[in-house]
């Protein structure tokens, strides 16, 4: 059998890493002469059979006397090639790192893996004498936008403006949705309406037409309701929002073709407008006449 086949394989160790904060935002470091006298947080190997989240809780309890809560993952970090870099340490370590706070009011008692220890921002301790995967981690996870309510308060903010446009999408949806309803029942308005204005005055008596009066009125109170206002045109200045020339070039509008209609503020139906010829125009007419 060659070497290669007696050589025993080594694999990395899982380490774990508890970067510990109080009610002030400060986050636990701790000085270690098994770190080369660097600070950094508490956690160790994880043994077998045994739950990362398990031995993290237990490895501060041992090194610190303190009780966690509120873990949440933050991220992996790897040493490779460590040599004889760190006393006791293999030369191939994956660090599992978790956010926690400390649970309770704490009473700190370092075991013999470190000597003191301090509460300080992630900012200052950037300016701190730490352990080079300690420093990472602050620098790679810590420094990012961890202002949880701030981000708590804009995703609030986020989900208020999606309820009122939510509930706005949903007030213009049935503000229009009867559009269409509209554009069938104003034809026949508009018809009765013109059938009425071709009435002769011995026709008018008949009871048949006041009843025809009565059904317009319903008409108009209906779409009224509905929130359909019908467009002045007659004697107005000429808007091309609301109308449509049907003739002449003038600014005025002189007669009203076929009635326009609002729903709700909008136009649905531009009133069909006859303008004055242009300019003047009646005030040219007068002029030419007397020559």
């Amino acid at each position: 059998m060659d070497n290669a086949q007696n050589e025993i394989k080594k694999y990395p160790k899982a380490i774990t890493g508890a970067f510990i904060f109080n009610d002030k935002g400060e986050l636990f470091l701790m000085k270690s002469p098994k770190w080369q006298d660097k600070y950094v947080c508490p956690g160790g190997t994880v043994e077998y059979n045994e739950k990362i989240e398990d031995n993290l809780r237990r490895e501060v309890r041992e090194e610190t006397n303190m009780e966690i809560a509120d873990i949440g993952f933050l991220g992996i970090s790897e040493g490779v090639n460590l040599g004889d870099k760190y006393s006791k340490a293999a030369k191939h370590l994956i660090f599992f790192n978790y956010q926690a706070v400390v649970s309770g009011r704490p009473d700190i008692k370092l075991n013999d893996e470190a000597v003191k220890y301090r509460w300080l921002k992630p900012a200052e301790w950037l300016k701190k004498d730490l352990g080079e995967f300690t420093k990472e981690v602050i620098e790679k996870y810590l420094s990012e936008d961890r202002d949880y309510e701030g981000r708590y308060k804009r995703a609030l903010a986020d989900y208020q403006n999606l309820l009122k446009q939510t509930a706005k999408e949903r007030e213009e949806f049935i503000k229009y949705a009867n559009e269409q309803v509209i554009y069938d029942i104003i034809p026949v308005y508009d018809n009765l309406r013109t059938s009425m204005e071709h009435v002769d005055e011995a026709t008018a008596k008949n009871g048949w037409v006041e009843g025809i009066k009565y059904v317009i009125r319903q008409f108009k109170d209906i779409l009224g309701k509905m929130g359909v206002e019908e467009i002045e045109a007659t004697g107005k200045k000429f808007d091309y929002h609301t109308m449509e020339a049907l003739e002449g070039k003038g600014e005025k509008v002189v007669k009203t073709v076929k009635p326009g209609y609002k729903l709700h503020g909008k136009v649905i139906i531009p009133a069909k407008v006859v303008l004055e010829k242009g300019g003047d125009s009646a005030t040219g007419d007068v002029a030419d006449k007397k020559q």
